[in-house]
């Protein structure tokens, strides 16, 4: 430390200063604390001279310096360390009077924008994170802003600005570079990094003076003006001069006129008029919208809090505004109820992450209950880019939410039984129909089960209705426990029951019903007295030709027959899609010169491991599954009508349906190994020959030939004939038998 000068070195060339010296209550102390050496120990406040300097450079501004002392003193130190430092550099440098009074002003204000950073950043003792370190970069924004707004002209400003810029410009935006940079802006970016690397931090340690010039020399050229770095480190390198200059330069502006000059209210860059005129629009509707509306700063403070919200949340806008904001102010969660944690609060990462969202979140009312909202989070940016902070409108959607429950509750009142809690009948009708056309499209296997309790009438009569309910409920429950996750269970009505089986074999839902078979016999039901009961099961597969009733209908005559051998047993009617392809293996001069009977769409011959007796069972269940008028009936032959509208591939609501003409007859022959088979010659016809003209006939009658073959169980068929659809086909393709694909079944 360099002795401290006493008063009577005071020049008396600067006795010229009159009466406006009085305010100064010792020349002498200025003196000496001006020829201190810039390594002086920070104490907690500042000293009477420090005081009377700062009030000596900034007047009526002072209180800007005050106010960053109140914040962070540290920080004000610093800022009085570094005024220091140019101000005996500008003396070195021979500045012009006006030049060092700004840069003085410049240096004690130029962190003034840290007022705005929250506490905890500043005291932050170690690497701030990507959030904070947002919020420090912001303080140079806070304090160009704040000194806008009362300095008088932007020179001030200006060097504060550029105090920030680099040297060659590849940092940041800014207009100048080089030597265009105000030279007390070059001069204040050196003063400000010196003190910042030799002072101890709350971060790190002090640096030592040789390496800060190191550290100065190597950024010289890119951050820093290589010439400034080294007329500084060459002062720096010497003993200071002790002739009380320096101070004196300071004590020159002791007249209000002088010291005030700086300052002024400056509203330009406000558009004042403009502003008076567009805020009260932007107020009332703020104030006046229904949605709740919240601001929020980059520091995460709240700003706004209209009447909405203040209705929404049951707190007031004094209670709130100028408090941080926390996830818990509102008890936020998801629209599950989960709790949000400080980092995936939807709010704090708009605000870190600069990103908008719309979520869909619940809140605790003024009620104390919680509500369903739906938030619209938005990042506020700058002109300049930076994030400035947040908006948040949230839109009370409790009241949509009950109607959407309100809806839901509805349909499943209406596509429900009410006793069971199964789908009822209606909702299992337009199931199955879905069921049968997706995979009838796909050519995938999907099965139904209809199964109904045995006796279920001597139940009631015994036991009572109320016992009957309760046995429903028992066996609706037991069905929904096995039944997999995509099979639909539904009350057919009265004891009646059917389960949907997609993607499911006929084994596969034999094996279901079996299974729930056997646990409905072996389970006692209280409400029988501790007594079991038991059901009997229809199961059949989707097959070739089948519609939504066929396939219905073949499972009820499943059950029939489970009930005509004893009930409580399993029944499977069907060998669904799996059948082999069979060819027409007919020769060729066959193929050739066989003979068409126009009148009829198709006629075939099927071979059928099936005895005889057996096989006019099977054609029996045909007639049931598809609603077949029996026309006559002899020991070798029957006539069947199949009504068109219980076939598929109705186009349109207008066609007219095609009733068709079955005719099948039957004759025994001996298989290969000696076993005694079923030879069937079926033909189909239109009723009458001008149905033959509708253009789905023919499709019809396919359908039709490919149920009747699973029914039967075929595996070869003979004299094969197609009636022709659009075209003849040429003698070519009769030789070879490369007519359209049916005929080559």
């Amino acid at each position: 430390m360099e002795p401290h000068t006493n008063s009577g070195s005071f020049d008396p060339a600067d006795e010229a200063l009159g009466p406006a010296d009085d305010p100064i209550h010792t020349i002498s102390n200025l003196i000496a604390w001006a020829d201190q050496d810039s390594d002086e120990t920070v104490d907690e406040e500042f000293g009477e001279a420090d005081n009377q300097l700062i009030q000596v450079s900034l007047g009526i501004a002072s209180g800007l310096f005050y106010s960053l002392q109140a914040k962070h003193f540290p920080t004000a130190s610093h800022s009085l360390r570094v005024a220091k430092l140019c101000s005996r550099w500008a003396a070195t440098l021979d500045l012009e009077a006006y030049q060092r009074d700004q840069l003085e002003v410049a240096a004690l204000l130029h962190d003034i924008g840290k007022m705005g950073v929250p506490d905890y950043v500043l005291a932050s003792p170690g690497k701030l994170a990507a959030e904070e370190q947002q919020l420090m970069e912001r303080s140079q924004d806070i304090g160009l802003e704040i000194l806008s707004a009362c300095c008088d002209g932007e020179e001030i400003v200006d060097l504060i600005r550029y105090n920030y810029a680099w040297f060659d410009g590849t940092q940041g935006d800014y207009q100048l570079k080089g030597k265009d940079i105000p030279i007390e802006a070059r001069m204040l970016a050196i003063a400000d990094a010196f003190d910042s690397m030799t002072v101890d931090q709350i971060f790190r340690r002090a640096r030592s003076k040789e390496r800060a010039f190191a550290e100065l020399q190597s950024f010289a050229g890119s951050q820093f003006d290589p010439d400034l770095v080294s007329n500084f480190c060459e002062m720096m390198s010497h003993p200071l001069p002790t002739s009380g200059q320096s101070t004196r330069n300071w004590l020159k502006v002791l007249s209000p006129e002088q010291v005030n000059k700086h300052w002024r209210v400056n509203q330009n860059g406000a558009n004042p008029s403009k502003m008076r005129s567009l805020a009260p629009f932007q107020e009332s509707i703020v104030r006046h919208i229904h949605d709740a509306v919240v601001f929020i700063d980059i520091n995460q403070q709240i700003l706004g809090w209209n009447q909405a919200a203040e209705r929404l949340t049951g707190l007031t806008r004094d209670a709130v505004e100028g408090h941080y904001w926390t996830s818990e102010l509102l008890g936020l969660a998801d629209h599950q109820g989960r709790k949000f944690t400080h980092e995936t609060d939807p709010v704090r990462v708009s605000i870190t992450a600069g990103t908008q969202g719309m979520h869909r979140l619940s809140i605790r009312n003024s009620g104390g209950k919680f509500v369903t909202v739906t938030a619209h989070i938005v990042p506020v940016v700058g002109e300049d880019g930076k994030s400035l902070g947040t908006t948040i409108q949230m839109h009370d959607t409790s009241g949509v939410e009950s109607l959407e429950e309100q809806i839901q509750s509805l349909h499943y009142k209406a596509t429900r039984d009410p006793l069971t809690g199964l789908v009822n009948r209606a909702e299992m009708d337009r199931g199955l129909v879905d069921m049968v056309e997706r995979h009838t499209t796909a050519g995938r296997a999907c099965s139904v089960i209809i199964c109904d309790i045995d006796f279920f009438k001597k139940i009631n009569d015994t036991f009572g209705h109320q016992a009957g309910d309760e046995a429903l409920i028992c066996f609706a429950k037991q069905l929904q426990q096995h039944a997999r996750s995509a099979d639909i269970c539904a009350r057919y009505g009265g004891e009646e029951f059917v389960i949907l089986c997609p993607s499911c074999s006929n084994e596969e839902a034999g094996q279901l019903a079996e299974k729930i078979r056997s646990e409905v016999a072996a389970t006692p039901q209280p409400a029988l007295g501790g007594k079991t009961m038991s059901a009997s099961f229809g199961v059949t597969e989707l097959q070739r030709g089948d519609t939504a009733d066929s396939i219905l209908n073949r499972a009820d005559r499943a059950l029939l027959q489970s009930k005509e051998m004893g009930r409580n047993i399993v029944t499977q009617i069907g060998s669904g899609l799996k059948e082999p392809e069979i060819g027409d293996r007919r020769s060729w001069f066959t193929r050739m010169f066989a003979p068409v009977e126009p009148e009829v769409l198709i006629k075939r011959a099927m071979k059928t491991k099936v005895p005889l007796n057996l096989a006019a069972e099977k054609i029996r269940g045909f007639v049931a599954d598809h609603r077949a008028e029996v026309l006559s009936v002899n020991e070798e032959a029957i006539k069947i009508m199949v009504d068109g509208e219980s076939l598929p591939l109705q186009r349109r609501v207008a066609d007219r349906a095609v009733p068709l003409i079955i005719e099948l007859k039957f004759s025994p022959i001996t298989g290969e190994k000696g076993g005694q088979h079923t030879k069937v010659q079926i033909s189909i016809a239109p009723r009458r020959n001008r149905d033959r003209r509708k253009r789905d006939a023919i499709e019809r009658a396919r359908h039709l030939l490919m149920s009747l073959q699973s029914y039967m169980v075929a595996y070869e068929f003979v004299d094969t004939t197609f009636a022709a659809e659009e075209e003849v086909p040429s003698w070519w393709s009769k030789l070879w038998g490369s007519s359209p694909k049916p005929e080559s079944r």
